[in-house]
C-alpha cells in the first residue's frame, strides 16, 4: 500500500511538472514577438542575351549563368498570431560565362540586397509551421566582373524588385527553428555602366530563383 501511494504521489508530482513546463513553453512562445533568421542557400538564374554598347557599337552577348550561392540575416517581429513582418540583407554571388562572336570569358555576378518582407505564418498543432509572404527588394550594388577585369567590370544600383516567398520553421523549442525557404525575385530590366569606360551592358533580366536553410531565434 505505501508504495502504491508513493507511486501514485509521483505520477500526480510528474504529471504536475509536465503541466507545468508545457504550460510556460506555450506562454513562452507566446510572448516572443522578435526573431532573428540567419541563413544560406542556392541561387539559379535563368540564361540571357544582352547588348554590349563600346564605341558607338553595339553587338550582342550570350550569358550563362552557372552555379551561386546566397547567404543573408533577417530580423522579424511577429504583429499578431498569424502576420510577421521582417527586413534583411542579402547576398548573392554565381558564376558567369559570356561570349559573342568575339570573345568567351567566364566571370561571376555579385549582388547586395536588402528587404522588407510581410509574412503570413498558417496555424497547425504541430513543430512544422508553414507561412507564404511578400516583400519588395532593393539592390543596393550589383557588379558582373568577366575576363582579367581590365574594362571588364559593369555595375549598377539603386533598382527595386518584389519577391515571393514559401517557407517552412520546424520548432526545436519555443525558442530555436530550423528553417527552410524558397523565394523568387524579379525586377525590371536595367542596364550596368562599365566601370573603366564609356561601355555598358543593356537588358540585364535578374529574376533569380533561390532556395535556402537557416535558423530561427526567438526572444
Amino acid at each position: 500500500m505505501k508504495n502504491l501511494k508513493w507511486n501514485v504521489t509521483l505520477m500526480l508530482c510528474l504529471l504536475t511538472s509536465i503541466f507545468s513546463v508545457a504550460q510556460n513553453s506555450t506562454n513562452e512562445e507566446a510572448n516572443k514577438n522578435f526573431y532573428v533568421k540567419p541563413y544560406a542557400g542556392f541561387i539559379g538564374i535563368q540564361d540571357m542575351d544582352l547588348r554590349l554598347i563600346r564605341d558607338n557599337e553595339n553587338s550582342n552577348v550570350a550569358v550563362e549563368n552557372g552555379f551561386g550561392y546566397t547567404a543573408g540575416i533577417a530580423l522579424g517581429y511577429r504583429l499578431s498570431k498569424n502576420i510577421s513582418a521582417e527586413i534583411g540583407w542579402e547576398y548573392k554571388s554565381n558564376e558567369v560565362t559570356i561570349s559573342n562572336t568575339d570573345f568567351s570569358n567566364k566571370g561571376d555576378y555579385a549582388s547586395n540586397f536588402i528587404y522588407l518582407n510581410g509574412i503570413y505564418n498558417f496555424k497547425t498543432k504541430n513543430r512544422l509551421k508553414p507561412y507564404v509572404g511578400l516583400g519588395a527588394s532593393l539592390i543596393q550594388e550589383i557588379d558582373l566582373d568577366f575576363g582579367n577585369g581590365e574594362n571588364s567590370s559593369f555595375s549598377n544600383s539603386g533598382n527595386i524588385g518584389f519577391q515571393g516567398i514559401g517557407g517552412l520553421d520546424f520548432n526545436l523549442s519555443p525558442r530555436w527553428a530550423l528553417n527552410w525557404e524558397a523565394k523568387y525575385m524579379t525586377f525590371s530590366q536595367f542596364d550596368m555602366e562599365n566601370e573603366g569606360n564609356n561601355s555598358r551592358l543593356d537588358n540585364l533580366k535578374y529574376n533569380p530563383f533561390i532556395f535556402n536553410i537557416g535558423v530561427k531565434y526567438r526572444f
